[in-house]
């Protein structure tokens, strides 16, 4: 019986019963000829003979093309998809990516494959500091090039880059939120609350200022609109990345102000360190503390109290961001203060809001907001503040 017939027939009843288990070794066979065994070819040369090429001619040619950065950026990952348009930064393992079709991304850097800039950037590079130039990532090798100059380094020595532009306007980020509510009828009241966040990055640095402010109205006992809420609060910190994931700290502050907390002004000065505990394409976590100055003003106390308190403080504080869906994303921070019982005690500031987008510019923020001062301070007239204030708020957000 020829040769080839009595395989095709043992191969037949196991290709029938066992399509699944044996799809792969059929694929095999089929693309190879079966032929009598060759006297004195070895099971090794059969297989090497008749092995598949490992890097077939697309996947070279693939690797091998690389667009030329005259208008825009480019990333290209891992899968081998190409990204155009402008990078905004990269911290923390993250790189953001602004896209015209697909709007904001955040790609985890061991997802990046390639990577050319079109403008120069400001390249943090570990135990040497910042250097400029235009950035290129090839796998595992940076080169960042300088006018004739060019610099290659491991990649495993990246810290953090961000643009290095003459215009100050390339550096900042910027989120402003503003919500509204006019209520008339049996109880006339205007609610006003704003929110501010402003981010300034370069290579090796990264400065963040909030302010939060919120003002009520309401003539529900007198018939005139008199203002029940008013308080103001401003946080500020600046960040220097040592290495990926650690930062200190050099300088923090916040100033707060409530006129029915019983508080004129307060205000801290402080130095710490922080840790980035998580940091993925949808989640960023990181955590920060240090001693600090706090100063507080009150409008009145007591006879014989002390109207202003000085003392020496320790602040902690954690911020958790992550991408819910892909037009939702979940926002945490989370602030406290300890400090003696004249100033308040222990005193934490709470956010948690939900951004869901609406366009590539505009959101639509759901925030709850927890105050709270452990150990208030009277007033002359010996009327105690409550220890906790929570708010809700809701507006429409702007980010440039």
């Amino acid at each position: 019986m020829n040769l080839k017939l009595l395989y095709a027939l043992l191969f037949l009843p196991i290709c029938l019963f066992s399509p699944q288990l044996f799809a792969s070794d059929v694929v095999e066979v089929a693309n190879v000829s079966i032929e009598p065994a060759v006297a004195g070819a070895s099971e090794s040369d059969v297989a090497a003979e008749n092995a598949p090429n490992n890097k077939p001619e697309a996947v070279e040619e693939e690797k091998s093309w690389k667009p030329t950065a005259t208008e825009f950026d480019w990333v290209q990952l891992t899968s081998g998809e190409w990204l155009k348009g402008e990078i905004k930064s990269m911290y923390n393992e993250s790189l953001e990516f602004d896209s015209d079709k697909l709007d904001m991304l955040i790609i985890d850097m061991e997802d990046v494959r390639y990577l050319q800039t079109f403008n120069p950037f400001l390249i943090n590079i570990e135990n040497l500091g910042s250097v400029k130039g235009v950035l290129n990532i090839s796998e595992d090798t940076i080169s960042i090039r300088n006018g004739k100059n060019v610099q290659n380094f491991e990649a495993i020595e990246l810290i953090s880059f961000a643009p290095g532009g003459e215009s100050e306007s390339d550096l900042w980020w910027l989120k402003f939120t503003l919500g509204f509510d006019v209520r008339e009828g049996n109880t006339n009241q205007i609610d006003f609350s704003s929110k501010l966040s402003a981010k300034r990055r370069t290579a090796s640095a990264n400065f963040v200022i909030d302010y939060i402010g919120n003002i009520s109205k309401t003539d529900a006992l007198t018939g005139d609109l008199e203002e029940t809420i008013n308080n103001h609060r401003i946080n500020f910190n600046l960040d220097r990345y040592v290495t990926r994931y650690f930062f200190y700290t050099p300088v923090f502050g916040e100033y707060f102000t409530d006129t029915f907390q019983n508080i004129d002004k307060r205000y801290s000065l402080g130095v710490g360190i922080g840790y980035t505990l998580e940091n993925t394409d949808k989640t960023e976590w990181s955590i920060s503390g240090g001693p600090s100055y706090l100063s507080t003003k009150y409008i009145s106390v007591p006879a014989g109290d002390d109207r202003v308190v000085d003392t020496g403080s320790l602040a902690l504080s954690t911020d958790y961001e992550s991408e819910i869906s892909d037009k939702i994303d979940f926002i945490f921070k989370y602030k406290i203060q300890l400090s003696k019982k004249e100033a308040g005690g222990y005193t934490h500031h709470v956010i948690a809001t939900l951004e869901n987008e609406i366009t590539k510019d505009f959101d639509l923020d759901v925030s709850i907001i927890w105050d709270r001062i452990s150990e208030p301070t009277v007033d002359e007239d010996q009327n105690e503040p409550e220890k906790d204030d929570v708010r809700f708020i809701l507006g429409i957000t702007y980010t440039y």
